[in-house]
């Protein structure tokens, strides 16, 4: 009944350092036995005490207690209906959020293996998208009758923050609870308590279809991070918001007949229903077709609040006002430039023109023999990895800006991480703002890159892959003093950061900057509107970039389009593509950019872009003109890679001898 190894795991990785928790032994005839530890050995004299283990399960406090706590009557033992058990109260902060997936059932029962098999799958949708929204791996525990995700967090324990637990879990059930595996929202309180892993799960008879099962921690992260609440606010987010009324047209959010304006646009959907409303999962997504059976829904909670969401990260920034604007323009307010026209239109003001005046040797006009005899400025380029830029554009030219831009995962961030690896390759030194990624979350993806299909290693979840520690510290060494990420907890001021990037530039001698993205700074103080402070953004890149002769590139996002994606979509002022020297575009490749390339450019079905998995578009080069040239790439699931073949297979510094060749150093060889 009991696992001792299992219950010794489960204590070392969830109650480390001697952290008091209590273990609670619940049998069926409703006898309870209350016990307060400090460590598996104390715990498991108690269970030698206990004995009898028949028809009883065993649970364990998740969170952080009062100290005093363990001076109660069954400090370091069990007792029998004792008076004092942990109570909310008795909670000083969060350590854990946990999800607990449970197959819908019979009270009283236990699972059926389709059943485990089915919260299992769900458990992988739901990792995988925490994994997209931020969130660092969790503890992957099985209770024997379902799936836990055990995610770490550091709350104090307060009203807003069992609100903010509380409102994720309802989140998490609105998406992904369904008539077979529910999303259990009874965890929220601080005094939760969770199955004790490495002891039975004993409900119901135990019977060939149900039977009883161990528990047991299926699969823990080699170091179990602490997520930060923002992610638990970005989370949040996506639950249904009521929207305020608009005098200009009326429009009532209470009043509002989802279903009759659905049927009105065609929208064709299954309902189904959720702990706080209804359900209404669309046949595709109105962003992309090609999102289809459970992948976007919209939500309506009983106080009348809508939601949308699609599990498909290029779609995953829609909200339902996206949605309804897709099909009404003007459900809400008046156009947003209209407003902005109103607010900051200012009365012209007259300028004083300045007087050109001619300096000695430098005339106002050329001749042809004044501009042959000009000297020639020294060109210098950044090898990006990328075969057909490197070799079209020379790379990326030192004193120029360039912008990246392309729908949600089309595959920027890959490309991104990758040109800083080949920086660093070819002997340049590079820094990068990422202001979406936590520094683990980026050095996780440029590890795997860096490592290479060769040193990467499977998880419990499909297409997630690892690097071993031994590696990262060898790719962590080879970087050593040529990456620079900058440190988000210093804020996302534009200005202040380009102060200490201008200072890293003469510090560590940059060659590229990478600012990804335009979004994620606060510009605000660049201009009168944001129009104006998008195009001193682009602008003052330039200054620096001309300055201190490095290339800087950086992501801009683009506006919603309903045809190809083109350099004028990009999000922003409309100088900005005039502003930079070079634009890319990231496509992904699928059945959109199939049909609407073939619709723009009469292309076939035979077209050799059409076997890549993504496109890196030349959009504009300043120097070379060239514009709407296409570069295949070709992703590698395990290395997280764009590659210029299928074949290619990069070998970094990190895994090279001095002598450029296979370093063969600790390698392990697979069989004997």
């Amino acid at each position: 009944m009991l696992n001792e190894k299992e219950i010794r795991k489960a204590i070392a990785l969830m109650k480390p350092d001697s952290q008091l928790f209590e273990i609670r032994v619940i049998y069926g005839n409703k006898q309870m036995y209350s016990g307060y530890f400090r460590s598996a050995d104390t715990l498991m004299r108690g269970f030698d005490e206990l004995r009898n283990f028949g028809d009883c399960n065993i649970y364990m406090t998740l969170n952080s207690l009062n100290d005093a706590c363990y001076d109660r009557t069954q400090k370091d033992r069990f007792e029998k209906n004792a008076k004092a058990t942990t109570s909310d109260n008795d909670v000083i902060g969060y350590d854990w959020m946990m999800l607990d997936l449970d197959p819908v059932r019979p009270t009283g029962t236990s699972s059926t293996d389709e059943q485990i098999a089915k919260a299992k799958a769900k458990g992988n949708e739901i990792y995988k998208f925490m994994k997209n929204l931020g969130f660092n791996d969790p503890l992957f525990g099985f209770s024997g009758n379902g799936v836990h995700l055990l995610y770490r967090v550091f709350l104090q324990s307060s009203n807003d923050k069992v609100a903010l637990i509380k409102k994720s879990l309802q989140t998490l059930d609105m998406l992904f609870s369904d008539d077979e595996i529910s999303v259990d929202m009874k965890n929220f309180n601080p005094s939760r308590v969770c199955k004790l892993y490495g002891t039975m799960a004993q409900k119901g008879a135990n019977s060939e279809k149900r039977p009883h099962r161990m528990s047991y921690i299926i699969g823990s992260p080699e170091s179990v991070e602490v997520n930060d609440i923002k992610y638990l606010q970005k989370l949040c987010d996506l639950y249904p918001k009521e929207e305020r009324p608009q005098r200009y047209n009326n429009y009532q959010p209470r009043e509002f007949d989802l279903e009759e304006w659905m049927n009105k646009y065609g929208l064709r959907y299954r309902k189904s229903s959720y702990s706080d409303g209804t359900k209404y999962i669309l046949d595709c997504c109105p962003f992309d077709s090609n999102h289809k059976g459970k992948d976007a829904c919209i939500f309506q909670s009983r106080s009348g609040a809508i939601g949308f969401h699609c599990f498909h990260n290029s779609c995953s920034d829609k909200t339902w006002r996206d949605v309804r604007l897709l099909y009404e323009p003007d459900a809400y307010e008046k156009r947003q430039q209209e407003y902005e026209r109103k607010i900051y239109s200012k009365p012209n003001q007259m300028q004083e023109v300045k007087k050109i005046e001619p300096t000695e040797g430098s005339p106002v006009f050329y001749t042809a023999n004044d501009i042959l005899n000009l000297p020639v400025a020294e060109e210098s380029f950044i090898k990006t990895g990328i075969n057909d830029i490197d070799r079209r554009m020379r790379g990326l030219k030192k004193g120029y800006v360039s912008v990246i831009s392309g729908l949600r995962a089309s595959g920027k961030s890959s490309i991104i991480s990758e040109i800083c690896l080949d920086c660093v390759e070819y002997g340049n030194n590079v820094g990068v703002f990422s202001g979406e990624l936590a520094p683990k979350n980026f050095m996780r993806w440029m590890n795997l890159q860096a490592a290479g299909k060769g040193y990467v290693e499977p998880t419990n979840f499909d297409g997630y892959y690892n690097v071993q520690r031994k590696y990262q510290e060898k790719i962590a060494n080879w970087l050593g003093k040529c990456f620079w990420l900058y440190n988000n907890e210093y804020g996302n001021n534009f200005t202040a950061i380009m102060e200490q990037f201008e200072k890293a530039v003469d510090d560590n001698k940059l060659d590229l900057l990478i600012l990804d993205n335009l979004m994620a700074f606060n510009i605000s103080n660049l201009g009168d509107n944001k129009w104006d402070a998008q195009t001193e953004f682009v602008l003052s890149l330039e200054r620096l970039a001309k300055k201190k002769n490095i290339h800087i590139g950086f992501v801009a996002h683009p506006r919603k389009a309903m045809g190809f994606l083109r350099l004028d979509d990009i999000s922003g002022t409309g100088d900005l593509g005039n502003a930079v020297d070079n634009a890319f575009i990231v496509h992904r490749v699928n059945n959109d950019f199939r049909r609407l390339t073939k619709q723009m450019f009469g292309w076939n079905d035979d077209n050799e872009l059409y076997s890549a998995t993504n496109v890196i578009e030349i959009a504009k080069d300043r120097d070379g003109g060239i514009q709407d040239y296409f570069i295949p790439l070709y992703y590698e699931v395990e290395s997280k890679r764009l590659k210029n073949s299928k074949a290619e297979n990069k070998i970094y510094g990190w895994n090279k001898k001095d002598d450029g060749f296979y370093s063969v150093e600790n390698m392990e060889i697979p069989f004997d």
